[in-house]
């Protein structure tokens, strides 16, 4: 029979040893999670997180044992793949057809200008419409892939730059670090306040009502600012979108107060 002493010994080293085995399957689930994301949206490897070793095991490009400090990135990804999960379903026509699908949770950006917290739902038709390539029959389709559909709940949650439409005033214009195909900024419109069909049941959202890009970005851009539109524009983000798109989008913002909340969005009364 184990000596006391002995067997507190070997009691302790087998909990260090559970402790060491549930933080390493935490680990590789974190990393597992960011993968399959990055992997969901056809990442650019300068963009990504991880990659694949030469047995195809996922690994941080900073070290597995940065794994826990990407927590809550992968529940983001967890969200972001759920949304992607959706827009398969649908694109197949396997999903419920009365339902609109789940981009996100109000980002809190749209919050801190005064958004209420509702799910951002997208109608299929939007969907579809985003899929559908544009061609001389259908000019206003938009030619998106999945895959960048699927960024769309990530780009949401750190948009360039808020500003209130010009032509409506209960949507809220969110300009996306993404291109088309034509290296043409993406626009989200997103109107405040309605209702939808999630879950089998209408719910209160703040309804993404399309994702585009338009011609003459630029003079659109400019028209924006000389409006005072402007509700939130990121300085690093803008400086981004210029790099993606080779548009002088950053002259367009000089003088303004970067970083902030401008000016509370028309949208919300």
């Amino acid at each position: 029979m184990p000596h006391p002493v002995w067997e507190r010994h070997l009691h302790k080293c087998k909990k260090e040893r559970e402790v060491r085995t549930t933080k390493a399957e935490k680990g590789s689930e974190i990393i597992t999670t960011i993968c399959e994301y990055e992997n969901s949206v056809a990442m650019p490897d300068n963009e990504r997180l991880t990659y694949l070793d030469t047995c195809g095991i996922a690994r941080l490009k900073d070290g597995n044992g940065n794994a826990s400090a990407q927590e809550a990135h992968a529940n983001r990804c967890s969200e972001y793949l759920r949304f992607g999960h959706e827009v398969d379903l649908a694109a197949c026509g396997a999903y419920n057809p009365y339902d609109a699908l789940k981009v996100c949770d109000t980002p809190e950006i749209f919050l801190k200008t005064g958004f209420g917290q509702r799910p951002m739902l997208y109608t299929q038709e939007h969907l579809f419409q985003a899929l559908t390539p544009k061609s001389d029959y259908n000019p206003h389709r938009h030619g998106f892939s999945i895959e960048q559909v699927k960024r769309f709940p990530e780009l949401l949650a750190s948009p360039v730059v808020l500003a209130n439409s010009p032509t409506r005033d209960d949507v809220l214009l969110a300009i996306l670090l993404a291109t088309d195909a034509y290296d043409t900024p993406l626009i989200a419109g997103i109107k405040p306040d309605g209702t939808g069909n999630y879950g089998e049941r209408e719910v209160e959202t703040n309804m993404v009502l399309s994702v585009y890009s338009r011609q003459n970005f630029i003079r659109y851009f400019a028209l924006l600012r000389d409006m005072d539109a402007f509700v939130f524009v990121s300085g690093r983000k803008i400086e981004a979108l210029e790099d993606l798109s080779g548009l002088p989008l950053a002259e367009n913002c000089s003088g303004l107060d970067i970083d902030r909340i401008l000016q509370r969005p028309k949208c919300l009364g």
